[in-house]
């Protein structure tokens, strides 16, 4: 008997749950949309966008969203529209009481920036994202220019790895060397401290710039990058600490098993 009356309590629970859940549900729905609140995560660190633009962005949607009835706003739809721009990683729109959609974006974040043969001038993020260049925003990233001929066009695609290049010749290869590189360069917190600037010169070789001292380093092609950037560390702390880091023009490591330094 005492089961029966648990059971029959549990069973009375559940259903006042469900009324006052769909109660709620309905009161919900029947919400207006009054306030846009826009939060942007690493706005502090990356300024390629503002909350002004995400507004704009919403508005160009024609997604009608303030002062309408919650039941009529499309929260995916809203999402993956935001999501087609560039440099929008990640966005989640909720709604809250008191009829507050919230709009939660994080932003994409560039570790290198590309100054090509043609004048053009783009971003990249570690996952090989290409990214406009804002007026309004410009990062302390490594900087790589000189000969480089992309085998598409950086202002149409969106990643870098959007085209096969399995049949490519090493000069039309030389922008996924570079992202090889600059993603190398950026995960070593020594070297990302020391080279602030990468040329590819016409030959397609990299000329790294440091940011201390007065050299070149004639780097070479990306084959054994890894023991090129050992053996010029080791020339730095052995070397470059007790001789002075102004006394070579030129350092260069496209030797193998041995340095080449030039005085100046």
């Amino acid at each position: 008997m005492r089961i029966a009356r648990i059971c029959i309590l549990w069973l009375l629970i559940i259903v006042y749950l469900i009324v006052v859940s769909g109660f709620m549900s309905e009161k919900q729905a029947g919400q207006i949309i009054n306030t846009i609140d826009i939060n942007i995560a690493d706005g502090e660190k990356t300024h390629f966008i503002d909350k002004d633009e995400i507004k704009e962005m919403l508005y160009e949607s024609r997604i009608n969203i303030l002062g309408e009835r919650v039941a009529n706003i499309r929260l995916t739809k809203i999402e993956e529209n935001l999501k087609q721009h560039q440099i929008i990683k990640m966005a989640e729109v909720y709604i809250t009481e008191k009829g507050i959609l919230h709009v939660d974006i994080r932003q994409r974040n560039p570790f290198v920036r590309i100054f090509n043969n043609y004048g053009q001038s783009y971003y990249l993020d570690e996952d090989g994202n290409i990214l406009p260049v804002v007026q309004a925003f410009s990062p302390h990233v490594l900087v790589i220019n000189g000969n480089i001929a992309e085998p598409f066009n950086p202002m149409k695609i969106k990643n870098i790895n959007n085209v096969r290049f399995d049949s490519l010749s090493r000069r039309q290869r030389c922008i996924y060397d570079i992202f090889k590189m600059a993603a190398f360069i950026n995960k070593d917190e020594f070297w990302k401290s020391q080279i602030v600037q990468v040329y590819v010169n016409q030959t397609g070789e990299f000329e790294l710039i440091p940011r201390v001292g007065s050299h070149i380093i004639d780097f070479g092609q990306i084959d054994q990058m890894e023991e090129k950037f050992y053996k010029l560390k080791l020339l730095y702390l052995q070397g470059f600490n007790q001789l002075g880091w102004n006394i070579y023009s030129r350092v260069n490591l496209k030797y193998e098993n041995q340095i080449v330094c030039i005085k100046n």
